[in-house]
């Protein structure tokens, strides 16, 4: 049985022959040469696992060899040993700084040189588990990053398509998962005579799970638009989908609203979620005055039957709305302060009229504010604007 490939290089024929015999007595295919450079031109044809070298050799001593081999990438990993004639731990040490791997000092024992052969192999079969292993890891990390790149482009393709279709309304969104993958989601739908029915969740966890759960929620919302009814129905139906399919520590925060424009009110339930800010007028830019609309409520996925409360808020024409997640203002920075919703609700005081320069200022003043620290959770803006 081949144990393993030895290359032993040495300028004595004697020590080539002696320890070649005892190699292969214990099951090692022997490579031999005079110097490093014929140990180079045998490498051509096959690489060892080990090379034992002779320091001082003509033509290419063993020094010189030595870090050829651990300067190549494609033989670094070689187990390289030196045999020397100079004792004493000062020489060691200049032969590990060659980059050896072990030193045996001549005279030698053929005893003590298999026995550092053999330890120098289960060193070697350490190496190459970890090196199939590290390998084995690789390729399925490269597998998982193209499964989530692609879990990644489906889940944009669950966010509402931009512009939107609605004639009275302008919107636009901003999407920054923390892995690439996430939990926040939102939806604008339809809704009878030019109105609108919308939401914003941020399911609990990253990820892959959490991306699951938010396509559930927003297939769940659906549903429920659907079926008709008030926000509150829609908030009870949700509610119990999740409950009913998701585990007891899962759960999503929202905000469900429809947007009446012939009434000019919005009604909504806030469901555990950061509530949106209406800014009247907001759409026309410039200083205005953000108003947080109230209500917070219990989180959907907790219980069955737990009770939301319906709200209403005007909502008319040249109004603006400003939704998110708390990924944007619960950023913790190094002195320990968050921009939170007093410091969102500063920057909303005064935005461009435009939507997408208004979601791309809140963005980067969040940023601003944050750094060095950067988002550590999704992200999620919406701005929706009623057109006059």
């Amino acid at each position: 049985m081949n144990k393993g490939v030895v290359l032993v290089v040495d300028d004595e024929a004697q020590i080539r022959d002696i320890l070649g015999f005892y190699l292969k007595r214990a099951g090692y295919q022997v490579l031999a040469a005079e110097n490093g450079a014929k140990a180079l031109e045998v490498m051509g044809k096959v690489q060892p696992d080990l090379i034992l070298s002779d320091l001082r050799m003509p033509e290419m001593a063993g020094d010189e060899f030595c870090r050829i081999i651990k300067g190549a990438p494609a033989t670094r990993d070689i187990y390289f040993v030196l045999v020397s004639a100079m004792d004493g731990t000062a020489s060691k040490i200049g032969g590990l700084n060659l980059g050896a791997d072990d030193m045996i000092a001549k005279p030698f024992h053929a005893q003590e040189v298999m026995a550092r052969v053999e330890s120098a192999f289960r060193i070697i079969a350490m190496q190459k588990e970890i090196k199939r292993q590290n390998q084995k890891l690789t390729r399925f990390q490269e597998r998982m990053n193209a499964e989530l790149e692609l879990a990644a482009r489906l889940q944009i393709g669950l966010l509402p398509a931009l512009p939107g279709a609605a004639p009275r309304f302008r919107y636009t969104h901003r999407y920054l998962p923390a892995e690439g993958i996430g939990g926040d989601i939102y939806t604008i739908l339809p809704s009878g005579e030019g109105g609108l029915a919308l939401m914003i969740a941020d399911v609990s966890g990253h990820g892959v799970t959490a991306a699951l759960i938010s396509a559930m929620v927003k297939t769940s919302f659906e549903s429920q638009v659907r079926l008709g009814g008030s926000p509150l129905d829609w908030a009870q139906g949700m509610n119990r989908d999740l409950a009913r399919n998701t585990l007891a520590e899962q759960f999503a925060t929202a905000f469900l609203a429809r947007i009446d424009p012939v009434g000019d009110e919005m009604q909504y339930v806030a469901a555990g979620h950061d509530a949106p800010f209406r800014i009247p007028h907001g759409a026309k830019g410039g200083l205005r005055h953000p108003l947080v609309l109230s209500g917070h409520g219990f989180m959907l996925g907790l219980e069955e039957d737990l009770p939301f409360e319906a709200k209403k808020s005007p909502f008319e024409a040249g109004d603006r709305l400003v939704l998110f997640t708390d990924g944007l203002v619960e950023v913790e920075r190094e002195d320990r302060c968050l921009l939170g919703e007093e410091g969102l609700l500063r920057l909303c005081a005064e935005l461009p009229a435009d939507e997408d320069e208004a979601a791309d200022y809140l963005v980067a003043q969040a940023k601003v504010f944050n750094h060095p620290v950067p988002f550590g959770d999704d992200v999620t803006l919406v701005i929706l604007d009623r057109i006059e």
